[in-house]
């Protein structure tokens, strides 16, 4: 497991709070007791998810065959 695989998730993590949080607030729904929570759940079962995607891309892009001029 990679630094990024860790960091990516975390990073959606903080930049989807404010929309969230805005979410919340139009629609009355308790921010901590709900999507708060959700959040940090989901947060940390994206970073295995992440971890495995990587590993998988990375061997589709080895195993890849060059078509055309390699530029």
């Amino acid at each position: 497991m990679k630094k990024r695989d860790i960091y990516r998730p975390m990073f959606g993590l903080f930049a989807l709070q404010p929309p969230t949080y805005l979410w919340c607030l139009l629609t009355d729904v308790p921010y901590l007791s709900n999507l708060g929570i959700f959040s940090i759940v989901a947060t940390l079962y994206l970073i295995p998810v992440y971890a495995w995607y990587e590993k998988k891309w990375d061997e589709l892009e080895d195993d890849a065959k060059s078509v055309g001029w390699p530029y």
